[in-house]
């Protein structure tokens, strides 16, 4: 099944939010999670998954993402 299977959502806009989390394809999911005022990302497949700190700008988050663009430039999206 290759669709969005489900959407977790804790908290709300007035209050802020704590988690979310989407399942999607046959067995992916990702996270972002508020710890204690640090954002964190886990991205993953099934049993495996990176976490990622995506409280700064130009931070952990950003390696990463800089990484796989210079690795896969044919997957790369850029707003104009």
């Amino acid at each position: 099944m290759a669709n969005i299977r489900a959407v977790v959502i804790e908290g709300d806009r007035e209050h802020g939010y704590r988690r979310v989390q989407v399942l999607f394809g046959t067995n992916y999911f990702l996270e972002i999670a508020d710890d204690n005022g640090k954002v964190s990302l886990l991205l993953g497949a099934h049993h495996e998954a990176f976490n990622a700190d995506a409280s700064e700008p130009k931070g952990e988050l950003e390696h990463y993402i800089r990484e796989i663009l210079e690795r896969h430039p044919e997957s790369a999206f850029r707003e104009a």
